[in-house]
């Protein structure tokens, strides 16, 4: 196998957001974890949503089962949830932190992530290069467009960003990430404005933003969660909005209406890593040892939520009834051929400043 490497008010919202310089593909309020010193506790910071209950009940309830280890899975991951957990010379309250490679790359250079002793990981059946100096790079994500079927059927849907910005074509408002984390919105609009997928790198931010201002911030909505984009599509709130396609897909088996289109999706990834001052290493080392030698329940959580996984036999041991989503998988053929892999180098070393300009942008 192989796989892709890789409201408040909105104007007090960016402020809040600048002024704690986060860059979080979600934004939420963080419940504090149980305040674990002792052995048998991983305090996680995920996602949340339909992605959290995913993690929690394929993975982290079979290794609390097997092991004794208790993960408390909280959301508000990002970059600056890392930076907190050491920041004052105290033992962290979240263990292990979600972030997206971009963040990860930047983490590690501001050295705040444990290492992963050599050894201490049996990585033998993931693909090469997953299980990381500081981190385990588990899951690849697609973001697309998506929409309402009940309102754009899909042979009007659009196919190509372009398509997405013709607010004459396709009326009414567009839901888009409020915060950037990784690629979404900045490559979005440069194919929108014509630039081929191959020439994305390095962002042109002047004309990323012009193709913005095509667009108009009064035909945005702006999310502050991964999850809701589903729920403002799925409730018909807004009819389009940039997705992940997993979440999208969970939604539809629990009786969404909602259609994506995986031309010109964008493909990012997740690490995981323990934070440096974590009093539980050890175990979080075990729960990345469970991870990575359990290709049954790798493919489960494929199944489950479209997103790759770097076990080695993932797909060979999907089961019948996710033949639904294979279509959608990072590893698609189809999807590679039209769609964005994230420069994750560019995004960590372009991360502060792009962040500041879209939120500036969003202000107007």
């Amino acid at each position: 196998m192989s796989i892709i490497k890789t409201n408040i008010t909105r104007r007090r919202l960016l402020a809040n957001v600048a002024a704690a310089g986060l860059a979080a593909p979600f934004i939420n309020s963080v419940v504090r974890p149980a305040n674990a010193q002792s052995k048998g506790v991983i305090n996680y910071a995920g996602y949340g949503g339909s992605y959290g209950d995913a993690l929690r009940e394929t993975w982290f309830e079979p290794f609390e089962k097997e092991t004794g280890i208790k993960v408390n899975l909280g959301p508000g991951a990002s970059l600056a949830l890392a930076k907190l957990q050491n920041g004052d010379g105290k033992t962290a309250q979240w263990d292990m932190i979600d972030l997206t490679n971009a963040e990860y790359i930047t983490a590690l250079h501001q050295d705040l992530l444990a290492p992963i002793p050599a050894g201490s990981v049996d990585d033998s059946q993931l693909v090469s290069g997953y299980l990381k100096s500081h981190g385990f790079s588990y899951v690849t994500y697609v973001w697309v467009m998506g929409y309402n079927k009940s309102k754009i059927t899909d042979a009007n849907a659009p196919q190509t960003w372009s398509e997405f910005w013709d607010t004459k074509r396709l009326p009414g408002k567009r839901a888009l990430m409020a915060v950037q984390t990784d690629g979404d919105a900045l490559e979005a609009a440069l194919m929108a404005d014509g630039v081929d997928r191959s020439k994305l790198y390095p962002i042109d931010l002047d004309r990323a933003f012009k193709s913005l201002d095509k667009l108009g911030r009064d035909d945005i909505i702006w999310t502050t969660s991964l999850q809701e984009p589903v729920q403002r599509i799925g409730s018909g709130e807004t009819s389009l909005g940039g997705i992940y396609t997993g979440r999208a897909i969970i939604a539809n088996r629990q009786g969404a209406n909602i259609g994506f289109s995986l031309k010109q999706g964008i493909i990012g990834g997740v690490t995981n890593a323990i934070t440096k001052s974590s009093a539980n290493t050890k175990e979080a080392l075990e729960l990345y040892n469970f991870m990575a030698t359990r290709g049954d329940l790798a493919a489960k959580f494929t199944a489950r939520t479209s997103y790759g996984f770097p076990h080695k036999d993932v797909e060979k041991l999907l089961p019948k009834e996710a033949d639904d989503i294979r279509a959608a998988l990072p590893t698609n053929p189809d999807l590679l051929s039209s769609g964005v892999v994230v420069n994750d180098e560019w995004w960590s070393t372009n991360l502060a400043s792009a962040v500041a300009r879209y939120q500036e942008w969003q202000l107007g």
